[in-house]
């Protein structure tokens, strides 16, 4: 998923950025995308393409989520055989041998024919992509309405772009947020202090090594992620703050230390979507498109900082250099960001639309009121390369406070230290 991360996503996270990327010893930035020439000859470059080749992430497969590939099916089909064209569209695994991003690389070195025209990737991996020059930057022709326009929400600008240049076109998004039963809790906590006086559980993957949860508390600390230079940082003043919500949560038996077991927001949803009554820290498309009466609020923040939900997203790329594919996959791109079939597809598929106008035009007021709710908060999650630098030390240093090993100080201080030793 998109819609929930499995624990081995941060192996694959680990392995690209490791691969291209400069490593955090280093204490570089994020590199710049990488520049490519393309692969076909003058001929190949020339040749009108008789076939359109698609990969979807694993989490759209047919078995998976079939009304949603019947919809995006159909779509592609119809614009293919408008132009005349066969189709070939291929789901693809996240990581391991035959993840996108692999077999992706494989294909560019030694079977050009095999070549995807756009990949649907997730966030992190368009950011991958454009990195490691498998994905190319879009031009206005990818869409219907310019990415620059009022109707595109703020999160689906942010997520489009790497280093800002425009590499995706944005198809659906999701948000990390604070899930609550309005039964159970009337008015959800805006703030930590709020939260602390609740009286039910919390619950969010602590074992997750990528700690996209607690980078999230540490943001809400008023934390930064990166500093001017763009490379991965810690303020030891607001990761003290968040440690210290944790060691206080766990003393007040709000936060189970068992929690640390739990690597993943799947695992989390898995285990304890029947928690009705608990305050949950996990993913709004657990809630779309089907009937719950749970809602999400923003993360609950320290002190008068801004609540925040994170963002996620699928986003369509141009992943073919050949040039005369190229025109023809972006006007595909442009075809499935019609706002129309936009809102029809992320509505049905239960996933946050990118544009205004998408979420005016579903059906269901319900999924509405929800939506709105979560996206003025959405701002970007941690980049890749920050999840993978960041991610373990962040954690690591939790579990000590969580298990009553070190003090929410010594663990901060510790965390900044092995930062700054590793750079």
């Amino acid at each position: 998923m998109l819609r929930r991360f499995t624990f081995f996503f941060a192996i694959l996270l680990l392995a690209v950025w490791l691969g291209g990327c400069t490593a955090a010893s280093d204490g570089q930035a994020t590199p710049a995308p990488a520049q490519i020439t393309p692969t076909p000859t003058p001929a190949e470059a020339l040749a009108p393409p008789k076939t359109l080749r698609v990969w979807l992430p694993a989490s759209l497969a047919p078995e998976a989520n079939p009304h949603a590939y019947k919809l995006l099916d159909e779509r592609i089909q119809a614009f293919a055989n408008s132009n005349n064209l066969a189709v070939e569209i291929r789901i693809k695994p996240l990581d391991g041998p035959a993840g996108m991003l692999t077999t992706l690389h494989s294909a560019r070195m030694v079977a050009p024919s095999a070549v995807p025209d756009v990949v649907l990737f997730p966030h992190a991996l368009l950011e991958a992509a454009a990195v490691k020059g498998l994905a190319f930057p879009l031009t206005e022709d990818a869409f219907t309405t310019p990415l620059s326009t009022e109707d595109w929400f703020p999160y689906a600008q942010q997520l489009a772009t790497v280093q800002s240049i425009v590499y995706g076109v944005p198809f659906s998004g999701d948000a990390l947020g604070l899930l609550y039963h309005p039964d159970a809790v009337p008015t959800p906590p805006a703030t930590w202090n709020a939260w602390l006086q609740t009286p039910q559980q919390w619950l969010m993957p602590l074992g997750d090594p990528q700690a996209t949860v607690l980078l999230a508390l540490y943001r809400a600390a008023g934390g930064a992620w990166e500093d001017e230079n763009g490379r991965p940082t810690l303020d030891e003043a607001a990761l003290r703050q968040m440690l210290t919500l944790l060691q206080q949560a766990t003393q007040n038996h709000r936060l189970d230390p068992a929690l640390l077991n739990i690597t993943s927001d799947h695992m989390l949803w898995a285990r304890n979507q029947g928690e009705a009554q608990a305050l949950m820290v996990t993913y709004v498309s657990h809630l779309l498109p089907g009937p719950d009466p749970r809602r999400m609020a923003p993360i609950p923040t320290a002190g008068a900082a801004t609540p925040l939900a994170l963002a996620d997203g699928l986003l369509w790329a141009l992943t073919t250099p050949n040039p005369s594919r190229q025109s023809v996959a972006m006007a595909l791109l442009a075809d499935l960001n019609d706002p129309d079939f936009v809102a029809q597809w992320t509505e049905a598929a239960g996933f946050l639309p990118p544009r205004q106008s998408c979420l005016n035009a579903w059906e269901s007021d319900e999924h509405r009121t929800l939506a709105a709710a979560i996206l003025p908060a959405l701002e970007p999650g941690p980049s890749q390369q920050v999840s993978t630098v960041l991610g373990p030390i962040v954690q690591e240093a939790a579990a000590q406070v969580i298990t009553g090993q070190q003090s929410p100080a010594s663990a901060a201080h510790w965390a900044v230290s092995t930062l700054e030793g590793g750079q």
